[in-house]
């Protein structure tokens, strides 16, 4: 296995634990940390049990791919951004449709300026049309004239990709993009009419966001071959329109085609709960982070502090090798031996009941309105395993309909039990949450620092003899 970390020769691994330490004091769970110089490695980071090759929800930062995907077909005079929605989209405004929008355009949904007073993405993400659905809002202003962050006009992004390629987004993606630079076809969620989701949904890993993101730096070209024209990445990436209503330096220097602008120059894209791809020019310099994180306005300015304190030490790199293997594993504690069966009361999520049992490694068994699944926890070490659940799986909102779905879940799962009862962590691989597990007193509850659940404390009642 690839080492967790990695520092060019005249890298401060000492400004590196600093920034670690800073990041710990401030609540950012970081994953990954990668920084690229004139396109060559210069750090590498990775916490375990995570790594650079697993694939995972990159949320919003899911748009900059979509606005590649534009930029492709743009540049194969496909479409323009000065194409409109009544130009692309004739057939759909039929009776219900708001003529006002057939005067959107494809740069005013990249620029978050359809006219819409909000994201329309709840009225189409099951909708039998998710296009039409967008069309039939009325508009509150004059499109390309304010900016309204909407995840829905990234979704009708993608849709006017599939509509001039007649692919899929994802599969037109893999042929120009994806496959040239070496990544497997990933995974993007769709909307109820198999549209992608677009400005969410794609999962894939910090080396793949990595590769992505030097393309960019090199002006569209990755090994020797053009992928994208430099001028589309130079107006994606310059200003069109500006977010005010948000007070964080790096969220109101501009908004380009779905990518934001950097205070500190350059540009990225960003999803939420800490995923960034960003691109410094004027520094030959390209930044890859993953985590689990509250304020990203705060994950940034530490991020620009490393880069000030980047150069200079002995590069060792032994503490970092300690950090990077022990921080997040949980202590080896007492272990679990026996087997006990609690009947869980009523809740919303189809929980009937919880079995514990195990004499080492402990498994935690869910019966559900949907069937029985197991997760095995490690003691003082991660377990990783595969079930299918349903509102389970954190998300944004406990009223996103994804958590409600019945999805494969990848989780890390280790277990400690001490005087205050039995503790569960369970670490997503493929989504950027943690869920922590206490079982006692009657009592199971559930703690995210990111996201959330649709239930997260439930009554128990024990059916068996033995204890926690």
């Amino acid at each position: 296995m690839e080492s967790r970390v990695f520092l060019a020769e005249g890298i401060s691994a000492k400004a590196f634990e600093n920034y670690l330490s800073e990041c710990r004091s401030e609540g950012i769970n970081l994953r990954t940390v990668q920084i690229y110089k004139k396109s060559e490695p210069v750090l590498r980071f990775c916490f375990k049990p995570y790594s650079f090759e697993d694939p995972m929800h990159l949320y919003s930062l899911s748009k900059s791919f979509t606005s590649v995907a534009v930029g492709i077909c743009r540049d194969e005079g496909l479409l323009s951004t000065e194409t409109t929605l009544g130009e692309l989209f004739a057939d759909k405004f039929t009776e219900g449709a708001n003529e006002e929008a057939k005067k959107i355009k494809i740069s005013d949904l990249l620029s978050m300026q359809s006219g819409h007073g909000e994201c329309k993405l709840y009225k189409m993400r099951w909708a039998d049309d998710s296009v039409k659905a967008f069309i039939s809002e009325p508009l509150d202003h004059e499109p390309g004239s304010v900016f309204i962050y909407s995840t829905g006009a990234t979704a009708v992004c993608a849709a006017a990709v599939e509509r001039v390629t007649g692919k899929k987004t994802v599969d037109f993606l893999y042929e120009k993009l994806f496959s040239k630079l070496g990544i497997e076809k990933p995974r993007w969620r769709e909307m109820r009419d198999g549209c992608a989701l677009g400005g969410i949904g794609l999962y894939l890993s910090s080396d793949d966001i990595t590769k992505f993101m030097l393309m960019l730096y090199n002006g569209g070209v990755w090994n020797g071959e053009r992928i994208l024209s430099r001028s589309y990445i130079n107006e994606a990436t310059s200003r069109h329109s500006l977010d005010v209503n948000n007070g964080a330096p790096d969220w109101i220097a501009g908004y380009g085609y779905q990518f934001w602008l950097n205070e500190r120059g350059g540009f990225r894209g960003d999803g939420a709960f800490g995923q960034l791809g960003m691109v410094f020019p004027e520094e030959d310099t390209v930044v890859t982070v993953t985590g689990e994180v509250g304020n990203m306005s705060t994950e940034v300015r530490l991020l620009y502090k490393l880069l000030d304190n980047l150069e200079g030490g002995d590069g060792d790199i032994s503490a970092l090798e300690y950090i990077a293997e022990h921080e997040y594993m949980t202590a080896e504690t007492r272990k679990f031996q026996n087997d006990v069966t609690y009947k869980v009361g009523e809740n919303s999520v189809g929980i009937n009941a919880l079995r514990l049992y195990g004499e080492n490694l402990l498994h935690a068994v869910l019966y559900t309105d949907y069937g029985v699944h197991e997760i095995v926890c490690g003691n003082g070490e991660y377990i990783l395993n595969h079930c299918n659940l349903k509102n389970f799986n954190p998300n944004i909102s406990r009223l996103d309909p994804d958590t409600g779905a019945l999805e494969r879940v990848s989780v890390f799962a280790a277990y400690e039990l001490g005087d205050n009862g039995l503790k569960i962590t369970l670490r997503h691989k493929d989504t950027c949450h943690v869920q922590r597990w206490t079982v006692a007193d009657g009592k199971w509850t559930v703690d995210l620092y990111v996201g959330d659940l649709p239930e997260k404390e439930f009554t128990l009642i024990k059916e068996e003899s033995g204890t926690v």
